[in-house]
C-alpha cells in the first residue's frame, strides 16, 4: 500500500466532527416548513435504531469524558430524521463537513426561515417540527459507507460517544446520503432530543 493511500485511509477512519449539545429549554416560535426528506425504508430505520440502542445497552468509557453506564433505548422520531436528512444532503450538495448549514443551495432551513446566515442544528430541528425541546445534540460523520463503521467512528470520539450514551435523551433521528465525486462521498447526521 502506498503512503498516500495509507494516509487517506487513516484520515477517513478519523473523520468526525465535534458532537454539539444544547441543554437550554427553548419555547419555539418558529413556523415550521419541513424539508421534504424521502421516506426512510423500514429496514434502514430499524438498522439505525438497533445500532444506537445496541451501543446504549452496554456501559462504556467515552474517551476523556469518563464512564457511562447503560442507557435506556431511544425512540425514533421522524422530525429529527427530516432535520438529519436535510443536513446530510446539504453537506453532500456543497461538499462540506460542518455542523452549520451552508447558507447556499441545500440549506433549506436558512432559506425558508429567511435566517440571513447558515442554519444551526437547533434551527433545522425546530423548522422540521420538533419544538419545545429541553435538550438537543447532533453528531455528524463522513467517509464511511456503513452504519456499523460510522457508529465505530462515533464510539471512538469522546463527544460523539457522550451524545449517544447520554441517558437524558429519549428520541433520535439519523440519516445517510452519498454521492460519487464528492470529497467524502458518505455524509451522516444524528440528532438527539428530549422534549419538554
Amino acid at each position: 500500500m502506498s503512503m498516500k493511500k495509507m494516509i487517506v485511509g487513516i484520515s477517513l477512519l478519523l473523520l468526525t466532527a465535534c458532537g454539539t449539545t444544547r441543554y437550554v429549554y427553548k419555547q419555539s416560535s418558529v413556523v415550521s416548513n419541513p424539508y421534504h426528506a424521502p421516506r426512510i425504508a423500514s429496514a434502514t430505520k430499524q438498522a439505525y435504531v438497533n445500532a444506537v440502542n445496541q451501543m446504549r445497552s452496554h456501559g462504556r468509557t467515552c474517551g476523556n469524558r469518563g464512564y457511562f453506564p447503560p442507557a435506556p433505548p431511544l425512540r425514533w422520531n421522524e422530525n429529527l430524521y427530516r432535520a438529519a436528512y436535510e443536513h446530510s444532503a446539504d453537506m453532500m450538495v456543497n461538499d462540506m463537513f460542518t455542523h452549520q448549514g451552508s447558507n447556499r443551495v441545500g440549506d433549506w432551513t436558512a432559506k425558508v426561515q429567511h435566517l440571513g446566515r447558515p442554519s444551526y442544528f437547533t434551527d433545522r430541528i425546530e423548522n422540521n417540527g420538533y419544538k419545545q425541546w429541553k435538550r438537543l445534540a447532533q453528531n455528524i460523520a463522513a467517509g464511511m459507507p456503513t452504519v456499523s463503521q460510522t457508529m465505530q467512528q462515533w464510539e471512538n470520539s469522546a463527544d460523539h460517544c457522550v451524545n449517544i450514551m447520554n441517558p437524558l435523551f429519549a428520541e433520535f433521528g439519523m440519516a445517510h446520503v452519498q454521492k460519487k465525486g464528492t470529497h467524502y462521498r458518505h455524509y451522516w447526521t444524528q440528532n438527539f432530543a428530549l422534549h419538554q
